[in-house]
């Protein structure tokens, strides 16, 4: 996983904005099912998993004040799950790269 190569793909492709890694907040946390908010990330996707599960987010805040933030949640797949949020709201939540950011 690497939620900052994300970020960057996504802020450049969708915003044509290019993210210096300077400007990213990066954190890597491990939490167990029960722990995750659903809104977030759907029972569904992560009811197999056993013991700790691992996520990766990187946020950015532009020029305006907007925050964009990249959740990556291992899976098990071969991509893993992926939430996208704009100001705190979820815009994006899907397995693989497939681009659907409004």
């Amino acid at each position: 996983m690497n939620a900052f190569k994300r970020l960057a793909e996504v802020m450049l492709e969708k915003y044509g904005i290019s993210v210096p890694l300077s400007e990213v907040g990066m954190e890597s946390v491990t939490l167990f099912k029960e722990e995750f908010d659903e809104n977030l990330v759907p029972a569904g996707v992560i009811d197999h998993l056993e013991g700790p599960i691992e996520t990766e987010s990187a946020s950015y805040t532009d020029g305006n004040g907007d925050e964009y933030l990249v959740i990556l949640v291992e899976t098990d797949s071969v991509d893993p799950y992926e939430v996208r949020l704009l100001n705190g709201e979820v815009i994006s939540s899907e397995y693989g790269r497939e681009d659907d950011v409004h």
